[in-house]
């Protein structure tokens, strides 16, 4: 099935629960992702296949680690040994948002504070 005519049999409902309902007549894959701005392109983030109906909870969550076990260009591929130090759900952002990475020269701690 085309993506044009999957997108015509598909509806799809936001607010604290996520539905995705498949009338195609039809099993299908269906992916959610995210859209840069600007871009026409999305990438997805949560694929499922051989679905005929799914309701998922999705919450985006952003995990801030700090590590010296990577440089600055690394790609991370796996697991990251480190706790994350900040979890932030990313639906109670504004769409701009800017924080504040410090280090603490005392205690070698790190902390994120709202900018």
């Amino acid at each position: 099935m085309s993506p044009r005519s999957f997108v015509k049999n598909l509806t799809f409902q936001s607010n604290d629960l996520s539905q995705a309902k498949n009338h195609t007549g039809s099993i299908e894959d269906i992916a959610v992702g995210f859209v840069n701005k600007g871009g026409i392109m999305s990438t997805p983030v949560l694929y499922l296949s051989n679905i005929g109906r799914v309701t998922a909870k999705f919450t985006p969550v952003l995990p801030v680690y700090i590590t010296s076990d990577y440089e600055e260009t690394d790609i991370v591929r796996g697991q990251v040994d480190t706790p994350a130090m900040w979890p932030q759900d990313l639906t109670t952002l504004a769409q701009s948002t800017t924080w504040n990475l410090a280090r603490d020269p005392n205690t070698g701690h790190y902390s994120i504070d709202h900018a």
